[in-house]
């Protein structure tokens, strides 16, 4: 009854805004404040000295007023812990404002409507309910005030009343236009990141689905491979697993990447000589390079091991030379692993045609492919980069166009 009967904006501890989209509020209002909460201060200063100039009484009292509004302007201007404090302090600042001014309660009560916005986006739990409680409590307490006051109050002339009036409102209204743009946006970020939750969990069933038929058709195709059969009936056969061999690789790419996104892929971690690591996936990759392509190793002797997952690894690093393999038509591919103080570095590095630089900065972007001749849905680069990020790790990219790229993996030795 009392909710119909007042109509107010009542706490409600339902809608919590994610912490991913909490955090991106945060940022974007407390940007606005320290960009904008300074005109507030200086419209305040100004309605002072004019007080002052024509010689209003209790100037001091103005200068008080002065003196509240900086002070709630520098508590916002505190590390994101003291957002409570912000707010509990600027709703308390400026309702003693209204206090202290006829004709300021209804005004006052209006901008009380910015830190409850304010708190039900930067606050969660029984914190966002109690200053979200505060604001409602301050609004009926301004508006009741300005009719029954308890105490003695400023009664500066009409022009003065209507100037803070309209400072405060200008500034209210402007707040609440950030706020709503501000929804927006992170309404279209929240459903952004909803949908690809969802179509990553799809994807990851699919590719689930898909692998179990696949295994059947590719064993049986290997056991029919070892019957008798013409030329012709064994070329076919070999191709069938061939291109059984790769549709797998695919289905493993869209699961690992399904899952790298969802986070559900954990590491086992264990001791990992890198240089082994190495020599083992320029093996695996020398039958695939062409006739006019040198694999190379340069690997730095007694390289200290490091703790990781070396089936992750190995993969990371395989799709860096594949990615390499794939794109040299002649020259030369070189594996190469170094030290730089606690950080152990593998690069691979080619003579292939190279990266535009306005191109640079798609290339580990999840199914965008640059070269179209090669096969593939532009997941290895994305993969191998979010596999050596769970390292504790980076991929840096060095690119000449003409001369090749030299892609380098960043792992510290300690994590």
């Amino acid at each position: 009854m009392w909710r119909k009967l007042f109509n107010a904006p009542w706490p409600d501890d339902q809608n919590i805004l994610p912490s991913p989209i909490q955090q991106q509020a945060i940022r974007a209002i407390r940007t606005y404040w320290r960009a904008r909460g300074w005109q507030l201060v200086l419209g305040e200063v100004v309605l002072w000295i004019a007080a002052s100039r024509w010689h209003e009484s209790h100037i001091g009292a103005y200068g008080f007023l002065v003196g509240c509004v900086a002070l709630a302007y520098i508590i916002g201007l505190m590390p994101a812990s003291m957002t409570a404090l912000w707010l509990v302090g600027s709703v308390g600042l400026f309702m003693l404002q209204g206090m202290l001014v006829a004709g300021l309660g209804a005004v006052t009560a209006l901008y009380f409507a910015v830190p409850y916005t304010f708190a039900g986006m930067l606050l969660s739990g029984r914190k966002r309910v109690t200053i979200q409680a505060w604001c409602i409590i301050a609004f009926w307490f301004s508006l009741i005030y300005e009719v029954w006051p308890v105490f003695p109050r400023l009664e500066p002339p009409r022009y003065l009343i209507v100037s803070f009036n309209i400072l405060l409102a200008a500034f209210t209204f402007q707040t609440l236009r950030f706020l709503n743009r501000l929804a927006v946006d992170i309404n279209t970020t929240y459903v952004a990141e909803e949908v690809r939750q969802q179509s990553q969990q799809f994807l990851m069933r699919v590719s689930h689905e898909l692998r179990t038929p696949l295994n059947s058709v590719l064993g049986f195709a290997r056991l029919l491979s070892r019957a008798s059969l013409t030329d012709t009936q064994a070329g076919y056969l070999h191709l069938i697993i061939d291109e059984g061999e790769h549709l797998n690789q695919l289905v493993g790419d869209l699961l690992d990447s399904a899952r790298l996104s969802t986070g559900k892929l954990q590491l086992n971690l264990e001791t990992c000589w890198v240089n082994s690591l190495c020599e083992t996936v320029a093996e695996e990759h020398r039958p695939s390079i062409k006739p006019a392509v040198t694999l190379c190793l340069d690997l730095m002797p007694n390289l200290p091991p490091i703790t990781a997952d070396v089936t992750r690894l190995r993969q990371a690093l395989s799709n860096l030379v594949s990615n390499a393999v794939n794109h040299t038509a002649q020259g030369q591919i070189t594996i190469r692993t170094s030290q730089r103080g606690a950080t152990l570095l593998i690069m691979v590095s080619d003579t292939g045609p190279g990266i535009p630089d306005q191109q640079q900065k798609l290339i580990f972007m999840p199914f965008v492919r640059l070269d179209h001749r090669t096969a593939g849905v532009g997941l290895g680069l994305d993969i191998a980069l979010q596999l050596v990020q769970l390292h504790g790790g980076d991929i840096h990219l060095e690119s000449t166009v003409g001369q090749g790229s030299t892609f380098t993996i960043e792992l510290p030795l300690s994590q």
